[in-house]
């Protein structure tokens, strides 16, 4: 009898614990699911209208014994949000506080998912914005490159590389080139010509003369939406219309 009310009482405690872990297992996954979420609205360019994550939240991801990928790579890309945002505000305590957790969030979160290229590519950018050389942090960049070549967010990338494109050793100039062409072949059209007349325009002959080997569709598509915009370059493989004042 004994034996058996213990028996009981064990599986009775290991229903329990298991009840336990799945209320556990689901709190977690709802809150991985909604900083995905939210991260993916920070990569899409969506604004914050109030702090969505607290600071609490944030904080568990990232001290977690067992780190939890998404959850952590979804963490790092809220601090940089936070951080942009700060910035904005003109508050430089608040900015360089927000500066310091996102160093540290990305380097954990490194850490945790050490293959993923867009938090190498938050580490070299957080790096240059504490004030940090260009030239002492070119491994991370490299490593962005390496890790996400043609991902979805390269668009991002791509203004901030371009700009300092001067200072960079050939293979990362070769990588930003490459991550251009990228960006058309794959039809983010408005990304590109908004990259060419910004960051990209000093170099926009070597960033165009990458465009030969680019579906014509997607070249005719660049040419219109530029042309709409009153900027003329020559793309390979696309005429310029005659200049005909007589017609309308």
């Amino acid at each position: 009898m004994l034996g058996n009310a213990a028996c009981k009482l064990i599986a009775a405690s290991v229903a329990l614990c298991s009840a336990a872990w799945a209320v556990s297992l689901f709190a977690n996954n709802t809150q991985e699911v909604q900083l995905s979420q939210i991260a993916n609205s920070v990569l899409s360019g969506a604004p914050f209208q109030h702090n969505p994550v607290s600071e609490a939240v944030l904080s568990t991801v990232e001290n977690r014994e067992f780190c939890n990928p998404r959850e952590i790579r979804a963490a790092a890309i809220i601090r940089l949000r936070l951080y942009e945002v700060a910035v904005a505000s003109l508050d430089t305590r608040l900015a360089n506080e927000r500066l310091r957790s996102l160093r540290s969030a990305v380097k954990k979160a490194l850490g945790c998912v050490p293959t993923d290229g867009l938090l190498w590519f938050i580490d070299y950018w957080s790096a240059l914005n504490e004030g940090a050389r260009i030239g002492d942090h070119s491994e991370e960049l490299r490593m962005s490159y390496r890790f996400a070549p043609y991902e979805g967010w390269i668009a991002l990338r791509s203004p901030y590389v371009l700009a300092i494109y001067d200072i960079l050793p050939p293979d990362l100039q070769e990588s930003a080139r490459k991550e251009f062409v990228a960006i058309v072949r794959t039809g983010l059209i408005r990304d590109a010509a908004k990259i060419l007349k910004g960051a990209g325009w000093r170099h926009r002959d070597l960033l165009i003369e990458g465009l030969e080997a680019v579906p014509l569709e997607f070249r005719i598509q660049l040419d219109r939406t530029l042309r709409a915009q009153d900027i003329t370059v020559d793309i390979p493989g696309i005429s310029r219309p005659e200049f005909r004042p007589w017609r309308n």
